[in-house]
């Protein structure tokens, strides 16, 4: 155990499944204290017994929601006394021509996998730019790098939160707050099987069918996306900001 993140304090949105788990407790190996938060709290919880008692704790939370994001930074100040680390996780997905679906979706995604990063971060911001020193790790994705067809609000969603990440960096770059993003190709995660499900495929053939569309051959582990946000969480990566990485199995390289 390195205990790179020894002592600091990490918000992760959407921590109750998937690679908001795995960055959680990720983090909580490394050191850091974690709150996840996200509508579930069944899912939170679930995340929490994976680990110490007290390393984490759950909060209910909407990032969709301006008082519910209000709340929970005002515990998490509370007990806390701030977050050195935010980890801007929790999104929605949907999928469908772009003939089908209307302008409603559109504005859902965008809610949640734009505002909702927006909400968070000036939530806390101003106690990291207090302190002079903060990480921002927002989760986009390789959608939000090129197009594909079928899932143009997604895309333009994860478009949206790579160009609000690149913002964000620039104006907070003499503050000591960095801000970056990850942009994670194939995850095996519980929204693959909700993609599964929208496409009316078999979730294990859809995973095979992902793998083979890789240089790599599979689809990568949540670990592997929770290795990369620790180190964006590190001092390590001080240096870092306004960048998008990709972590595709080769399928994106730029």
């Amino acid at each position: 155990m390195n205990q790179r993140l020894e002592g600091k304090r990490a918000v992760i949105t959407g921590g109750g499944r998937g690679i908001g788990r795995a960055i959680a407790l990720a983090y909580v190996n490394e050191g850091a204290s974690c709150v996840v938060a996200s509508r579930q709290l069944e899912d939170l919880e679930a995340t929490a017994e994976l680990a110490p008692d007290g390393a984490i704790e759950p909060i209910v939370c909407d990032v969709a929601d301006d008082a519910s994001v209000m709340a929970m930074s005002q515990q998490v100040r509370d007990k806390y006394g701030g977050a050195d680390i935010v980890v801007n996780n929790a999104g929605v997905h949907a999928a469908g021509r772009f003939l089908d679906i209307d302008a409603a979706t559109y504005s859902r995604l965008y809610e949640v996998n734009v505002v909702g990063i927006v909400r968070v971060s000036q939530a806390f911001l101003g106690g990291m730019i207090e302190r002079g020193r903060g990480s921002i790790v927002n989760m986009a994705s390789t959608a939000g790098l090129f197009e594909s067809p079928g899932q143009a609000p997604y895309n333009a969603s994860k478009h949206g939160a790579v160009g609000l990440t690149r913002c964000m960096a620039l104006e907070l770059a003499s503050s000591g707050v960095t801000c970056n993003a990850i942009c994670p190709g194939f995850v095996d995660t519980p929204m693959l099987d909700g993609f599964a499900d929208l496409v009316g495929a078999e979730a294990d053939e859809l995973r095979k069918r992902l793998a083979q569309r890789t240089p790599m051959g599979r689809i990568l582990d949540p670990s592997e996306i929770a290795n990369l946000a620790v180190y964006l969480g590190s001092d390590e990566s001080s240096g870092m900001t306004g960048q998008t990485m990709a972590i595709s199995n080769g399928m994106r390289m730029s």
